[in-house]
């Protein structure tokens, strides 16, 4: 396969940092890597398997640096997909705007203008994420959506470095038995709930941004074992909502009490229409004050 090399600019400030550390704490082993310098996935594209290279940006870079390794004909795809792991659409003046002048948030962003929100390469595979996801670390929900791939996934015909393998496809886990404990070595309900994603998607469920995204979470919300902390995440990395909020996630409401002194609205709503970007921003300060 051919490999080329292509800039895809964006609106500066990008925080390399943040988003770097963000993407290496949810590594999928086989799919993808991350060292300092590089981000490489697998990508499904339409003429086949391919791999990317994100190149981390440099500060005051105002393009992303990208490798592609794939067929000729998959090059606006596979960069339509680096710019969405990488959230290059994104408008910091407009965040900043939205947001800088909160009573405690707004010191993080305007400190911190470039943080972004990454999003994703495939949304079934967010969705697969959130809801692997589910009360359990990340560490725990990386190392069970990584043996999930190298299970069922596709293998490349030739390992790339540590990548050795396709994110599974729906019609691939939706063949899995939801009672196989060793393939799905999770809880029952969390099975089924995978499975039942699994088949929705395989029959159409379009988490590509093909539905409205009020749409695509309603029936998500349908599906067994499926709640709203899973549909909020799906909307902010997979549907590319800038208004989503996990909140009821441990880490985020932690670090917003911490900043608020106080508790706070478990929806956000005191961040609309930016909540995806103050939930970002609310991880990043939990981040940096674990290390």
């Amino acid at each position: 396969m051919p490999l080329t090399t292509v800039a895809l600019p964006f609106t500066p400030p990008l925080d390399g940092d943040a988003m770097w550390d963000y993407l290496a704490a949810r590594i999928i082993a086989g799919v993808e890597e991350i060292d300092a310098h590089t981000y490489r996935r697998t990508l499904a594209l339409p003429h086949g398997p391919g791999v990317i290279t994100i190149a981390r940006p440099a500060p005051g870079a105002s393009s992303l640096s990208l490798e592609v390794c794939a067929h000729a004909g998959d090059l606006d795809a596979a960069a339509a997909a680096a710019g969405r792991i990488a959230d290059l659409g994104a408008d910091p003046a407009a965040i900043v705007a939205g947001l800088g002048e909160h009573p405690w948030l707004g010191p993080l962003v305007r400190a911190r203008p470039g943080v972004r929100a990454p999003g994703q390469a495939d949304g079934f595979e967010i969705a697969v994420r959130a809801v692997l996801g589910q009360q359990v670390s990340l560490a725990a929900a990386c190392t069970h959506t990584s043996r999930l791939a190298r299970a069922i996934g596709t293998p490349l015909a030739a390992p790339s470095g540590a990548l050795t393998h396709m994110f599974p496809t729906p019609a691939q886990l939706a063949r899995v038995d939801p009672d196989d404990g060793e393939t799905l070595a999770m809880p029952a309900g969390r099975r089924r709930a995978l499975i039942a994603l699994a088949r929705a998607a395989d029959d159409g469920l379009d988490l590509d941004g093909g539905l409205d995204a009020d749409e695509a979470e309603r029936r998500l919300l349908a599906l067994p074992g499926i709640g709203p902390w899973t549909t909020q995440y799906v909307r902010m990395r997979a549907l590319g909502d800038p208004d989503a909020y996990c909140g009821t996630d441990l880490v985020l409401r932690r670090a917003a009490e911490r900043l608020a002194g106080a508790t706070v609205d478990p929806i956000g709503t005191e961040f609309s229409p930016w909540r995806t970007y103050a939930a970002h921003h609310l991880w990043r300060y939990a981040q940096l004050e674990a290390t």
